[in-house]
C-alpha cells in the first residue's frame, strides 16, 4: 500500500502556506480552497525554481490543505518517508527549520518493530509532522555520498494519523480493503508496511511525542493496492482505494 494523497483541514492555509513552501522548500500548488504539497523520490527542486510548479504536477504523494469550516482548528499527524540512512542528517535538517519535539533529551526515536528511526515538529498550525527513516527504504542519491539531504530526500507520505471513534471496527475495515495487517486495540491501531501505513488512534489519544490529544477532524486518503471506498464516523473520514 502507498499513500497517495491526503486531503486535510486548517484554520488558515495562506498562513500555513510559507512554511511548506519557504521553510521546507516543497513545491507547492495553490488551489481555490488552500494549497497543494507535493512530495516526490525521483525529482530534485532548486531554490530558483522549487515554488513555480504549474498547478497539477504532483509528485508520489500529495498533502492538500483546505480551509477548514469557520472556528475550527483541526491538527493531524502525517510522516513522511526519507532514507533509511538518513536519520541523523534528516534530524539536523528538520532542526534547521522547525522546533524539534523532544521526549527528554531524546529528539531521535527508534521503533525496532517498523525497523525505524523517527524525529518529530509542529508545524505553525499544530499538525505533528514526523520524518521516518525506515532502514529498508532507499532515495534518489542513495549511491551519492556526497548528496545533501534537502526538500528531495523526502520520499512519500509514510504515515497518515487517522482518529477514529471505534479503532477495532475502522482497522477490520480497512484491512479488508487493502489486505493490511495489524494488532488494533481499543485505542491505537498500526496497518501498512513501509511503504505507507494507517495510524489510527481513538479521540483523547496524545501524538508521540506531544501531549497533544487526538482530536477528530476531516479527512480523505487515496491509496494504492485496494479497491473501493470506505467512511467512517458519519462520512468525516474516507478512505478510498485505487489500482496505483
Amino acid at each position: 500500500m502507498r499513500l497517495r494523497s491526503v486531503t486535510l483541514a486548517t484554520a488558515d492555509p495562506d498562513a500555513l502556506r510559507p512554511f511548506y513552501a519557504e521553510r521546507l522548500g516543497l513545491p507547492v500548488s495553490d488551489t481555490a480552497e488552500g494549497f497543494v504539497v507535493a512530495v516526490d523520490e525521483n525529482r530534485r527542486f532548486s531554490a530558483a525554481n522549487q515554488n513555480a510548479k504549474r498547478s497539477g504536477d504532483v509528485g508520489a504523494s500529495t498533502v492538500e490543505f483546505r480551509r477548514a469550516t469557520a472556528d475550527t482548528a483541526p491538527t493531524y499527524h502525517v510522516a513522511f518517508s526519507v532514507p533509511g540512512g538518513s536519520a541523523a542528517a534528516a534530524t539536523r535538517w528538520l532542526d534547521a527549520r522547525a522546533d524539534l519535539l523532544a521526549d527528554g533529551d531524546r529528539t531521535q526515536f527508534r521503533y525496532e518493530y517498523l525497523d525505524a528511526t523517527a524525529m518529530y515538529a509542529l508545524d505553525p498550525a499544530g499538525n505533528v509532522l514526523e520524518l521516518l527513516a525506515r532502514d529498508g527504504r532507499a532515495g534518489p542519491d542513495e549511491a551519492d555520498e556526497s548528496a545533501e539531504f534537502g526538500p528531495g530526500s523526502l520520499l512519500d507520505i509514510g504515515e497518515i494519523g487517522v482518529v477514529v471513534d471505534d479503532v477495532p471496527r475502522v482497522a477490520a475495515a480497512l484491512a479488508d480493503v487493502f489486505d493490511v495487517d495489524g494488532s488494533p486495540d481499543a485505542g491505537f491501531a498500526y496497518l501498512g508496511d513501509e511503504a505507507g501505513a494507517f495510524v489510527l488512534a481513538a479521540p483523547g489519544r496524545a501524538w508521540f511525542p506531544t501531549d497533544r490529544p487526538a482530536a477528530p477532524a476531516p479527512l480523505t486518503v487515496v491509496a494504492t493496492g485496494g479497491e473501493g471506498a470506505v467512511s467512517f464516523d458519519g462520512g468525516r473520514v474516507t478512505v478510498v482505494g485505487i489500482d496505483r
